[in-house]
């Protein structure tokens, strides 16, 4: 059977698509637009639990709608930069030593819970994590990396602070725990990661 590959622009804009739709679907008002924080760029600090990727920066960049009954609608795209390290399966003595990136695209809903100038969020979101992965590859007893594009389900729980710095404008703080939904690659031997971001959010209107 013939794996399954997704393009991380085209389902982007699919996910970009629906909730324009969504928006013109309920009117697109004034009321609308102050619910609607787009986007929400936040700069963050992730642990990977993985003897395979060292800890590293990430860029969280979030679209979402926050309902009149304090439920939230929330889309995520996410890129996150580490060093890999891997040894050649055939012989422990090789190893390579590198960078790579990697992003998620994760879709949620979320609940806020406003007390003055102060709101706490929570989010559950699943999606899919797009990467390359290094394959070893032996040519006249040379040892070459090629990259495989692959993709893995995620899941991902977030708690977050939000202060009111002006009546559109907040300190946005979140820590979020995260996993793959199964061990393959840089996961194989621990699919958690754990990591803390900051920035700035406010509404459209």
């Amino acid at each position: 059977m013939k794996k399954l590959r997704f393009s991380t622009s085209s389902v982007l804009l699919l996910i970009l698509s629906y909730f324009s739709n969504f928006l013109v679907i309920n009117g697109q008002n004034e009321d609308d637009l102050s619910r609607t924080f787009m986007p929400n760029i936040q700069m963050g600090y992730i642990i990977h639990e993985t003897n395979e990727l060292s800890n590293g920066l990430m860029t969280q960049t979030s679209i979402e709608y926050r309902d009149i009954s304090n439920f939230i609608f929330r889309v995520n795209y996410d890129a996150f930069s580490s060093n890999m390290h891997l040894q050649y399966p055939v012989n422990s003595n090789v190893s390579f030593t590198g960078k790579t990136t990697f992003s998620d695209l994760i879709i949620g809903i979320g609940y806020r819970k406003q007390i003055d100038k102060h709101n706490i969020t929570g989010y559950i979101q699943p999606g899919i994590r797009f990467y390359g992965y290094p394959i070893f590859k032996t040519n006249n007893n040379q040892v070459n990396l090629n990259y495989d594009s692959r993709n893995v389900g995620v899941l991902r729980y977030s708690i977050g602070y939000e202060y009111a710095l002006a009546p559109k404008l907040f300190l946005s703080i979140e820590g979020l725990i995260g996993h793959t939904l199964k061990a393959q690659d840089f996961w194989v031997n621990n699919k958690w990661s754990y990591g803390a971001t900051i920035g700035i959010a406010a509404p459209l209107n």
